[in-house]
């Protein structure tokens, strides 16, 4: 078949390098954990996508048979799904939290339940099954069926096959959907275009020609743009929705796959699986800004001469990238295989970045502070990988610092090291009073109590305000151009779920009127629109 590039062979052992390597403000010492700038997934690991309602990343591993679930927060694995066989893309549908993953050699599609994270069922589909879409305007499931050169549609909700499946493409691959103007578009490898679609009817409303191979596809749904990475060419395509034309031809590094659009920045992000980079592109001007290497942070995650030892014949299509970006953080995760793991970018500066997580030992006895950032037990902070920090243990009332529980146990204070990786950094305090009156003790343990009781409060609030916000503006933009019905019944339907939240104390007053307003103001505007 058409396999355009090989890795002659990958390195995968299991060393971690350095991951906080620390000096004193006077002379040199090092310091370390050991930790790495990525976030570990299964074998392979292709398909990514994001679950806004729950803040979780989902990953296909092609070669481990699972999905795995990420609390982006922790940047930990939570959970590892089996599914079918090989894994290879996954699409969220938010509003009924299901997740779908294409299972390849399977041929089948899995339907899983977002809030238990169980494999639900799974749907027969046509032979190697690879980019999935929903389109949330019609929940109809998209599966572009690679070896069987047709188009599976499936309704979502009652999770079987709708109709035959379309017979448009030569070698479908990827699949992406506008909800606003319900067209879905497949790029279609062996006739080197993108087909589109009338999602009402699924019947072929144009073909559009590309470069050689186009690969993954995404969408600014704002601009109603359309992107894609042609694989053979090293360019990406940039599509008009309302004209179906290619407006423009941008190049970028060796053999593009991943893309990824972050609608609010108008920034669109190209993995480049051979050159082993990420492309940026401004979205308004049609160039890149930027190329990020991905080559160190691999280096750092214990993967060493990646093109010999081990002989592998993978290639394209089985061997690929993907990204997904979060609006609200303005983060994109992009796949690799060649680390096994997850690499995260910021957007506001376009680095890869890193986690560090702060201990306080004994808690509630100081807080640290990271680069003028004030951190509490349990919490973190986002740094540039291969920066420079410097941590500052802050004893509370009645503690001096002791040391931070690193290699050495270091009581330098405060500390500088270089970032390499995710890290926990965790600073030991030591009482500061040998004996107190037991009213003056009785009075601080009263105040702790209280202050941890407030805080907790506070926290949970703040974080079932903020889903809920996401929630309703994530469903407003979605809905309120082509199901404004729909749109209507899910905002009134998140408004009676607002009150029995307040009613058990998840989000006080002032937040349940905000929340309030803002949906009473969204269905203002669907109904004048109607």
């Amino acid at each position: 078949m058409f396999l355009y590039f090989s890795l002659a062979s990958v390195f995968f052992c299991s060393i971690c390098v350095t991951g906080i390597s620390a000096q004193n403000l006077d002379d040199q010492k090092e310091i370390s954990t050991k930790s790495s700038p990525i976030i570990d997934s299964g074998s392979f690991p292709i398909g990514i996508e994001i679950d806004p309602i729950t803040n979780r990343l989902y990953v296909a591993n092609q070669f481990s048979n699972t999905v795995s679930v990420i609390d982006i927060e922790t940047s930990k694995v939570g959970n590892n799904i089996d599914v079918g066989k090989s894994p290879y893309d996954v699409d969220v549908n938010p509003f009924s939290n299901r997740i779908y993953a294409s299972n390849r050699d399977s041929n089948t599609i899995s339907v899983i339940d977002g809030f238990t994270n169980k494999e639900l069922t799974n749907i027969r589909v046509g032979n190697s099954p690879l980019g999935i879409g929903i389109n949330l305007a019609t929940s109809w499931l998209y599966v572009a069926n690679l070896n069987s050169k047709t188009i599976t549609v499936i309704d979502a909700i009652e999770n079987r096959e709708k109709k035959p499946p379309l017979k448009y493409a030569s070698l479908p691959y990827d699949i992406v959907i506008n909800p606003h103007t319900n067209k879905v578009y497949v790029s279609d490898l062996g006739k080197d275009s993108v087909l589109v679609l009338d999602g009402s009817n699924n019947t072929l409303v144009s073909t559009i020609p590309v470069g050689p191979n186009p690969s993954v596809l995404a969408i600014n749904t704002q601009t109603n743009t359309i992107y894609v990475s042609n694989f053979s060419n090293d360019s990406v395509s940039v599509i008009n929705g309302t004209s179906n034309k290619v407006e423009s031809n941008i190049k970028v590094g060796h053999n593009p796959v991943g893309i990824a659009v972050n609608p609010r920045t108008n920034k669109i992000y190209v993995d480049n699986l051979a050159d082993n980079t990420i492309s940026v592109i401004n979205g308004t001007t049609n160039k890149v800004s930027k190329i990020i290497p991905l080559e160190p942070a691999i280096i750092a995650s214990g993967v060493n001469n990646l093109f010999i030892n081990i002989p592998l014949k993978v290639t394209f299509p089985f061997i690929a990238s993907k990204l997904t970006v979060d609006p609200n953080t303005n983060f994109t995760y992009a796949t690799n295989t060649r680390s096994n793991g997850i690499i995260t970018i910021d957007g506001k500066t376009d680095d890869i970045i890193t986690k560090i997580f702060v201990d306080i030992n004994p808690p509630n006895s100081g807080n640290v502070k990271c680069n003028d950032i004030v951190l509490g037990d349990g919490e973190s902070t986002t740094l540039p990988f291969n920066s420079t920090a410097k941590c500052e243990a802050i004893p509370d009332r009645g503690y001096d610092f002791g040391s931070w529980s690193v290699n050495n146990n270091t009581k330098e204070n405060p500390v500088i090291f270089n970032v390499t990786g995710y890290g926990t950094l965790t600073a030991n305090f030591k009482g500061a009073i040998l004996t107190e009156t037991f009213i003056i003790l009785t009075s601080v343990i009263i105040g702790l109590v209280s202050t941890i009781g407030g805080w907790l409060y506070r926290q949970r609030s703040r974080l079932s305000f903020k889903r809920n916000l996401t929630n309703i503006d994530y469903t407003y933009e979605m809905l309120s151009k082509n199901n404004k019905e729909e749109c209507i019944k899910q905002l009134e339907q998140i408004q009676r779920d607002l009150n029995f939240l307040h009613r058990k104390g998840k989000i006080n007053e002032s937040q349940l009127e905000f929340l309030e307003k803002r949906i009473n103001s969204y269905i203002s505007r669907v109904n004048i629109s109607k």
